[in-house]
């Protein structure tokens, strides 16, 4: 493997990671092969997949697959400096797969995927496409996530507007916010209309650009991506400014629990994913609610529909004991049974079309499944030809590190739109050009 000089640790740490990344390499349990994974997920959610692993080790007899726990990509990485990587692994940050890929690091899958008789066309396109570097494929997904619109049909009656009616379009979204935002008599804010989104989703909304098409090359401040971040400055402003929205959403609590600021109803609106409905239920079944895809700009109909996705990516580094193992799981995650064994109890997206339609995931059998009735929207929204992704590039991380930053000086007035965006476009431009004539 090419070692690679992009990322450095101290020598103890790596030593620490080789001694324990080949222990028990070869060991073998009830005559099978032992296939090791690190997988990113903790808490209940190293739970569900265990169950998955459980499964799995059931229903075949030539592989023990062992999940070796939560683990942090920057660990994952360390131990491919080191040598010793685990079989397959999961990537929390998307934005690590290109340097990986770049850096000899991950197997290839595009000959194995084409041998194993999976269809392109039976995969939702974004799943895919997340996985690619320079037209190659390195990674598999394992469910999506989707961005979509809530909203608390309460608030809207109480700011006199139709409880079951969602901005359809960017515009109506802006105007709702202004009107929902409720204030005490200082001004302050005691009601958000809609919790500030991440600026990248509204430029998804927009149909704007990341990177040129072609060349790859940065394109932070297009011209479509300096229209959605006036209408997000705008957006701040018509709930009172900068200020007092930070002031205000500074005190915001987890959103995992009982404290989730939309539970609480400090928020109107919200663009979140397709576990709120499950939460919904598991923290706050009093709290009305709906959900509806994100809003689009009024003049472009054809963007109708957009959302945003995301998805839970396995890889195989180049130095895996057993990669033919690890391919056969990442086939068998691809099947109905699989899809949605994981659906059902992580409350992912199935990544292939046909197990969209599944009635296991859209069928409310019992009351503990009236989750269900949110998340089926999810389901039909996830395919739509308006679904975006952050692009694969090498500089993926710095690049969202860098438009997270504009964000907040576009929140709180200290840059304009546009020196936000030129400023994340010299950045992140002069570490791609690095990347790209290495």
């Amino acid at each position: 493997m090419q070692r690679a000089d992009w990322w450095k640790d101290g020598g103890v740490g790596l030593a620490l990671l080789m001694l324990g990344g080949c222990a028990g390499r070869f060991e073998r349990r009830d005559g099978r092969t032992v296939l090791r994974v690190w997988s990113m997920w903790a808490g209940d959610e190293e739970k569900v997949f265990q169950g998955v692993v459980d499964y799995y080790n059931r229903v075949q007899n030539r592989v023990y697959l062992e999940n070796l726990g939560a683990v942090e990509d920057t660990k994952i990485i360390r131990s491919i400096v080191a040598g010793a990587p685990p079989d397959f692994f999961t990537l929390r940050e998307p934005g690590y797969l290109a340097p990986l890929a770049a850096n000899n690091a991950l197997l290839p899958l595009d000959d194995w995927f084409r041998e194993s008789g999976l269809r392109e066309s039976d995969f939702v396109p974004a799943s895919l496409e997340q996985g690619r570097y320079r037209g190659r494929l390195y990674s598999m997904p394992y469910l999506l996530d989707a961005q979509a619109l809530f909203w608390n049909p309460e608030l809207f009656r109480k700011a006199g507007l139709p409880p079951n009616r969602p901005p359809r379009t960017l515009e109506q979204m802006l105007d709702y916010a202004r009107q929902l935002t409720q204030r005490d008599a200082t001004g302050e804010i005691r009601v958000l209309g809609i919790r500030p989104p991440e600026l990248i989703y509204i430029i998804g909304a927009f149909g704007g650009q990341f990177v040129d098409p072609v060349t790859g090359a940065i394109t932070a401040d297009h011209p479509v991506n300096l229209e959605a971040a006036r209408y997000y400055r705008a957006l701040i402003e018509a709930m009172g400014g900068g200020k007092r929205v930070m002031a205000f959403t500074a005190g915001f609590g987890n959103e995992q629990g009982t404290n989730n600021p939309f539970f609480l109803g400090k928020i109107a609106m919200m663009f979140n994913g397709q576990w709120n409905p499950y939460w919904f239920q598991k923290y706050a079944p009093h709290v009305p609610y709906d959900v509806a895809p994100l809003p689009h700009p009024a003049r472009h109909p054809e963007r109708q529909r957009p959302t945003w996705i995301g998805q839970n990516m396995f890889c195989i580094p180049r130095e895996s004991k057993h990669p033919r193992a690890a391919w056969e799981f990442f086939v068998w995650m691809q099947s109905e049974e699989a899809q949605v064994l994981f659906a059902e109890t992580m409350h992912g997206i199935p990544n292939i079309r046909r197990v969209l339609k599944n009635p296991r995931l859209r069928t409310v059998r019992s009351p503990d499944e009236i989750w269900k009735r949110g998340y089926a929207k999810f389901l039909d929204l996830v395919d739509s030809p308006n679904a975006r992704f952050f692009p694969t590039t090498p500089v993926a991380t710095l690049y969202l590190h860098e438009l997270a930053t504009a964000q907040d000086f576009i929140i709180s007035g200290h840059k304009t739109a546009e020196q936000a965006l030129h400023d994340v476009q010299q950045r992140v431009a002069a570490e791609y050009r690095r990347w790209a004539y290495r």
